[in-house]
């Protein structure tokens, strides 16, 4: 009897150990990280992605075709309005100035023949009122010397409106010529230039694209346009704040400002299938921003859309739903919201209203204080915990 009996003392004392090392948070506790429930800044952002443009620029392409014959410029030069940027070979276009003017020149000619053969007859018919009136010719040769009069007469118009005509077209070819010399609409800087002298430069026409010369850009007017899903766009507004993600350098984030929102979608591309609307919204950068960004460059975007100054917050991880089983921490899909804080190595569930999340922490309007421990993971025990449950925390706990 008594060596049953310190048998099953013996087992009993296997047994108790582990079960008192269990509710004491031994090491039978579930391994968890936590974290400090504390104010701060919440910022409800829309992540979108665009490239940097800029504001004010002119793509310059040929309006007549010609081989070029001098380039004056190069990229990264500084240009003022009307300066000459290159000159088209114009030796054809010369060759039709003159013979235009020629033209000019004939049809000129031909209005004053006609005007002094206008005056002449205009002499005749006056003499030859008189003589009729004096009864000395007959009516036939009147009316004869009359009508030559008006002839005259619609002869010098019909010259004086064939002067107009050739004069127009003299204009036409100069202005065609003119157009040979490529100015700069805009004061700026030369940003691309995609021709060579000895190269021939063709205008666009129906359908076809033409050569590309030269842009020009006011360095000074970078900004980022960016594309806002129709389901974010009415929580953009003009004046919020945005923060820019260049590619070259995605850590550092350079601050901007909303300054338009377009008033139509984007029209897609042909050929590309439609999986939803975007509206193009422009952010200008902060003067001290530009000179590290570039035009062309991709990027991503947050707009700040709401803004909860010294809200109670905690990491987004750390907040779950009723449907955890089936959802990520931090999701939005119905269901009661709820962490669990960490109390004598116990884990101790708090049901919690939340408010407004950034990309890392969670707004709790109540159900937590400041200085509460909320557990944060690791995930595969956050999502199998249970009110009650046993933890091991480490002795620093993440801050």
């Amino acid at each position: 009897m008594k060596i049953r009996a310190w048998g099953a003392l013996a087992v009993a004392a296997v047994v108790s150990v582990p079960v008192l090392a269990h509710w004491r948070g031994g090491v039978q506790g579930k391994p968890v990280f936590t974290e400090q429930a504390q104010t701060r800044e919440i910022q409800a952002s829309i992540l979108t992605s665009g490239t940097m443009v800029y504001e004010h620029q002119a793509l310059l392409s040929p309006e007549i075709i010609g081989r070029v014959q001098r380039v004056l410029v190069r990229e990264g030069d500084r240009v003022e309005k009307g300066q000459i940027l290159l000159q088209l070979d114009d030796e054809t276009l010369r060759a039709e100035v003159q013979q235009q003017q020629a033209v000019v020149a004939q049809q000129r000619t031909a209005v004053e023949r006609q005007q002094v053969e206008l005056a002449a007859a205009r002499r005749q018919a006056r003499r030859m009122d008189q003589l009729f009136d004096a009864r000395l010719i007959d009516a036939r040769m009147h009316e004869q010397e009359n009508q030559a009069a008006q002839v005259a007469g619609i002869t010098l118009q019909s010259a004086r409106e064939q002067l107009r005509q050739s004069m127009a077209q003299l204009e036409q070819v100069q202005q065609r010529q003119a157009k040979a010399t490529v100015r700069a609409p805009m004061s700026g800087v030369v940003v691309a230039l995609a021709i060579k002298e000895g190269e021939t430069a063709v205008p666009s026409a129906s359908g076809i694209a033409g050569s590309s010369l030269l842009t020009i850009a006011d360095p000074a007017t970078l900004i980022t346009e960016v594309n806002v899903d129709e389901a974010d766009i009415p929580r953009v507004q003009v004046g919020q704040q945005a923060a820019v993600f260049a590619a070259g350098d995605p850590d550092a984030a350079v601050r901007a400002e909303v300054v338009h929102i377009a008033l139509t979608p984007r029209v897609p591309t042909p050929g590309v299938p439609v999986t939803g609307r975007n509206y193009t919204v422009r952010l200008r950068f902060e003067a001290d921003s530009r000179l590290t960004l570039r035009p062309g460059m991709s990027c991503r975007a947050e707009i700040y859309t709401v803004t909860a100054a010294d809200a109670l917050a905690v990491p987004l991880q750390a907040v779950l739903s009723s449907n955890s089983e089936t959802a990520d921490p931090g999701s939005r899909e119905a269901g009661q919201s709820y962490v669990y804080v960490s109390e004598g190595n116990l884990a101790l569930r708090r049901v919690v209203t939340t408010g407004l999340s950034d990309d890392r922490y969670q707004q709790i309007r109540s159900g937590l204080a400041v200085g509460d421990r909320v557990i944060v993971g690791p995930y595969r025990e956050l999502r199998h915990l249970r009110n009650g449950d046993p933890l091991r925390v480490p002795e620093e706990p993440r801050q």
